[in-house]
């Protein structure tokens, strides 16, 4: 069994190409491969920003080819469907299908299994290092297993490059550090602040920005989280999506400002919606407030920084922090190659050796049937024997099938081992036929 891995990525496409890859239901595009007969196996790994297919099958080729036939008609059907009764639809399809063919990538045998585990360990995503591709990985496997489109070469396969996953972020400081604008705010604000457990913090804003810094805060079980927007429903709608925080009005800013120990502001204003007149006469003095200004263009003013106890980070800082957490990132990725390497080696020799026992399995059961016709031939001959004399015959063969194999299947075994594809190649080609 080989392992064949069809794609469209981030690193290619584009949304819309992404679209016509994509499965609207995962389930039903599982039921749909696995009935492709030169595929035996199937996993859909799909998030917003990958499509990913991988197939085990016999002939890697012919199932190449099987799949794009099958994809490619799904893409043309949904060009079709929404440019019906367009005069250049053939244009589009032309068009279309040429952008997915220059963004699909493929990747069979050892490069397909050494990029499902770069996808694990977060060397292959947006963002490097992340965590939440580890988490989709396994929900694809899952949904697979429970769909019936998995068998045990691809629980290997995926059992495997899930735990690999684990490892890279267990032995690497892959994952630490925050890339994002947005988890870059929340960090820069753990420093400053000493920690964010216990503290009172207030976004000002209700767009996606907003919603990430939201979604981060609640993770570092702050004390009490305020939500201002001038929208006061989609300040509500935030507070609906984040899961926990208290809508304030607009206008009622001033009164809470206070008790406050970080804002962090990402709304779309046109003007500051925070001044140092503003602060001068609302907060306490004595108490250290820490101001992250992520809008464009700012909403802060910049004279905040002259009161005391202030202190005020922008975009820019930010950036710093976001480029200083890749630059780690990019010197533990060499670490978790360094991982990939050694576990790509012992996966291949597993699924080798799990590959090559079906084929020992074959040779015992063929051996067995001979064996079996054999020994009621030659008793039949024999005419009349006793219990005792037969089962001395039945043991007798027995002991010379499982002796002159013995020495076949253990160095079959060793080939394995060995990482001696040729031998296993040659093997499979002369039994698996038989």
């Amino acid at each position: 069994m080989h392992t064949l891995n069809v794609r469209i990525t981030h690193h290619k496409a584009d949304v819309a190409t992404l679209e016509l890859f994509s499965f609207p239901s995962i389930e039903q595009g599982l039921k749909e491969i696995i009935s492709i007969d030169s595929i035996k196996e199937c996993v859909i790994i799909q998030t917003c920003n990958r499509v990913e297919i991988f197939a085990a099958c016999e002939d890697v080729d012919r199932a190449y080819h099987d799949l794009m036939d099958y994809m490619m008609s799904r893409a043309v059907n949904k060009i079709k469907a929404e440019h019906k009764g367009a005069e250049d639809l053939a244009q589009k399809i032309i068009e279309k299908s040429k952008n997915i063919h220059d963004a699909v990538e493929v990747d069979t045998h050892s490069s397909a299994l050494y990029h499902l585990l770069r996808l694990t360990t977060g060397l292959d995503s947006m963002i490097i290092g992340e965590d939440q591709i580890l988490g989709q990985v396994k929900d694809a496997f899952d949904l697979a297993c429970k769909v019936g489109t998995t068998g045990t070469f691809f629980k290997s396969i995926f059992t495997k490059a899930i735990n690999v996953g684990k490892l890279a972020r267990t032995k690497t400081r892959i994952n630490e550090g925050a890339v994002s604008i947005g988890s870059a705010a929340v960090e820069l604000a753990e420093r400053v602040l000493g920690g964010l457990k216990e503290k009172n913090c207030l976004i000002i804003g209700a767009g996606e920005m907003a919603h990430l810094i939201g979604k981060s805060l609640k993770e570092r079980n702050i004390s009490k989280l305020l939500i201002a927007n001038r929208t006061y429903e989609r300040g509500v709608m935030l507070a609906r999506e984040i899961g926990t925080g208290e809508v304030i009005k607009f206008g009622e800013l001033r009164d809470y400002l206070k008790k406050t120990d970080l804002i962090i502001s990402a709304t779309s204003a046109p003007h500051y919606i925070i001044t140092k007149r503003l602060l001068e006469s609302s907060i306490d003095k004595k108490k250290k407030l820490v101001i992250i200004d992520v809008a464009i263009p700012r909403d802060v003013e910049e004279k905040v920084r002259e009161l005391e106890n202030v202190y005020l980070f922008n975009i820019d800082s930010l950036r710093e922090i976001a480029e200083e957490n890749k630059k780690k990132r990019m010197r533990e990725a060499a670490k978790v190659e360094r991982i990939i390497e050694n576990e790509l080696s012992d996966l291949i020799k597993k699924i080798y050796k799990c590959s090559i026992e079906d084929v020992v399995k074959l040779i015992y059961k063929n051996a067995e049937e001979i064996r079996k016709a054999e020994l009621k031939r030659a008793l039949r001959m024999l005419g009349k024997t006793s219990p005792r004399e037969k089962e001395i015959i039945d043991d007798l063969t027995r002991v010379i099938i499982s002796k002159t194999l013995f020495p076949i299947v253990r160095n079959l075994r060793k080939a394995v081992e060995n990482g001696d594809k040729d031998r296993i190649r040659l093997v499979r080609e002369l039994f698996s036929k038989n």
